[in-house]
């Protein structure tokens, strides 16, 4: 029997536990990569949590969003997500899915693979200590799963050096790891000249001294509170620095009570562009990440960083872009924040952008995965005809 040809146009669903109005890192990327599927031949909807009261159905730029109520606890409500995922996708009868995390998301998927014979691809979102791998690996029940889903996963889109080593330890062979990287709008964050940094700060009301800027969610993982608490010893060398911290989560009231003589609380923004533009250095202490897209922002925009050897940092920093320390090396961060700070005396802005242009490109990123989703599709209508005509 002659194998099948993959169709002109891809359907694909994207399993998500969270989704717009959320916008943390793991939400931009995807948003921004749905955004320019449909110009390379893919049709997605995304199926995640209803978390607040936004609708069980909307179209956000254009894509098909579902949300999904769960209630109770976590197993009932992964079982009911589950269960309300696997309707949905047998209404919209996708090519592939694409789980976002490797728990309930890709849990979903292969049970609609067992239904359907429909491919699977799966984003481990993160590495290390808090990452999908090692929360799966706490339990007996969580290494079956585990065990499970790695087995069955078609392919792995892999963001980073630290994922790809922790899937291969586990026995994922190279062919089922596809490294796709998160990528940025290269036309949003672009580096800007001296006198119009000065403008973008008066602005935005910052002083015209040395900035370091912190962006993402204020939760301990991330060790904002750790930054914050050591930010007087960098101001001792460096008495004007200031630094600026964009987001929000559960330590925002904590560090607004903390009064940090130095520290500007910039809140949520819907938009870092400005943000970037205005500060000298861009510093992210987390315990775990997977490829922080705020750090690429931050690169794409020429800022020097400093970040602790998780996820990603490594791969991106060693390539003289920045300062990396351990994440427990208090006294190295501080070193580090001064030096960047006072200027890195090889650090080129257009050397970060290079790096970024050349590697972490939203275009690519998007069209990296339209070229794997048109594998699997065509993995699985081959698979099926093989079913069918055994």
């Amino acid at each position: 029997m002659r194998a099948k040809s993959v169709p002109d146009r891809i359907r694909v669903a994207m399993l998500t536990q969270r989704y717009i109005p959320f916008t943390g890192g793991a939400e931009k990327q995807l948003s921004a990569v749905l955004q320019r599927l449909p110009d390379l031949g893919i049709d997605a909807t995304v199926i995640t949590r209803r978390h607040d009261d936004s609708p069980p159905y909307s179209l956000v730029n254009g894509i098909p969003v579902h949300r999904i109520d769960v209630h109770g606890p976590r197993v009932i409500a992964s079982l009911s997500y589950t269960a309300q995922a696997l309707r949905l996708l047998r209404r919209f009868g996708p090519d592939v899915v694409h789980a976002h995390e490797l728990l309930s998301p890709t849990t979903t998927a292969i049970a609609y693979k067992v239904m359907c014979g429909t491919a699977v691809a799966a984003k481990v979102l993160r590495g290390g200590s808090l990452g999908d791998i090692a929360v799966l690996e706490g339990s007996r029940i969580g290494r079956l799963r585990l065990s499970r889903l790695l087995q069955r996963v078609d392919a792995f889109s892999v963001i980073s050096g630290e994922i790809d080593a922790e899937l291969a330890d586990h026995g994922v062979p190279s062919e089922r790891r596809r490294f796709i990287p998160n990528g940025v709008d290269l036309a949003r964050f672009h580096p800007v000249e001296p006198d119009r940094k000065i403008h973008i700060r008066a602005g935005l009301g910052l002083p015209d001294s040395p900035i370091a800027m912190f962006a993402g969610r204020l939760e301990r993982e991330k060790r904002i509170d750790r930054l914050v608490a050591l930010w007087p010893h960098v101001r001792s060398v460096i008495p004007a620095a200031t630094l600026v911290v964009a987001g929000t989560g559960s330590l925002a009231h904590a560090l607004a009570a903390a009064r940090t003589e130095g520290i500007i609380l910039a809140g949520a923004q819907a938009d870092l562009c400005a943000w970037y533009a205005a500060a000298d250095v861009f510093v992210l202490p987390s315990e775990a990440e997977g490829l922080s897209n705020a750090m690429l922002e931050a690169l794409a925009t020429g800022l020097p960083c400093v970040a602790t050897k998780v996820g990603a940092a490594p791969e991106l920093l060693s390539q003289g872009l920045g300062c990396l320390v351990d994440v427990d090396d208090d006294s190295g961060l501080v070193s580090a924040l001064i030096a960047t700070l006072q200027g890195l005396p090889s650090y080129s802005a257009q050397h970060a952008r290079d790096v970024v242009v050349s590697n972490y490109s939203i275009e690519v990123t998007a069209s990296r995965l339209a070229q794997l989703y048109r594998e699997l599709a065509y993995v699985k209508k081959n698979r099926n005809t093989a079913i069918k005509f055994r």
